[in-house]
């Protein structure tokens, strides 16, 4: 006589269906980890030169550059998320030839806010190139001197208690105009902005 275990004889799943499930178990967290990669992901961050001026531009008998570059940077953060700058190094280029720049203290961004960023970066104490000297001088001569912005800092965001990995902030703002015999008029420089 059979016994009452006999009846409910549990069969073994084949290979063929441990591999679907597996692959469906994969397919599966393959698909949260996507989900929340959307979700989280920061937005990309807004950066633009709203003013720059010279003061006391002069060239030394040595070829080094005297004077103090003045800056207002605009920052505008598109995300939900709260952004941390933990500082940021602002560096001000002729071409090739670095000039100056400054560091700015970190800061607290709020969502969907825009926060000014004023900066005066001291001119390099290093000479300047001869043949970069006459062209600064040229350009200035003509009223107009072109200068390259670079900015470079940390930055990480906060959803409530939790935070993101710190990600490298890297934006250039190129040819933006100092203008001589106009320094109150300034046309907004947009940045090109990479985390």
């Amino acid at each position: 006589m059979a016994g009452p275990l006999s009846a409910t004889r549990r069969t073994r799943p084949t290979p063929g269906q441990c591999i679907a499930a597996t692959l469906f178990a994969l397919l599966v967290v393959v698909a949260i980890i996507v989900i929340t990669w959307l979700a989280v992901r920061p937005g990309k961050l807004q950066l633009s030169v709203d003013h720059a001026a010279v003061r006391g531009f002069n060239f030394t008998s040595g070829g080094a550059l005297q004077g103090t570059f003045a800056l207002v940077l605009r920052a505008y953060n598109p995300n939900k998320r709260t952004a941390v700058y933990r500082s940021l190094d602002v560096g001000v280029w002729y071409g090739d030839t670095y000039l100056g720049g400054a560091e700015v203290p970190g800061f607290r961004q709020p969502p969907r806010n825009e926060t000014r960023i004023v900066v005066a970066a001291p001119a390099a104490r290093e000479p300047v190139p001869r043949d970069v000297e006459r062209e600064m001088k040229k350009d200035r001569s003509a009223g107009t001197l072109p200068l390259d912005v670079h900015v470079r800092g940390k930055v990480w965001f906060k959803y409530g208690l939790v935070r993101t990995r710190r990600y490298k902030m890297r934006a250039s703002c190129p040819l933006v105009p100092v203008d001589f015999a106009s320094p109150s008029s300034f046309d907004r420089v947009y940045c090109h902005v990479h985390i």
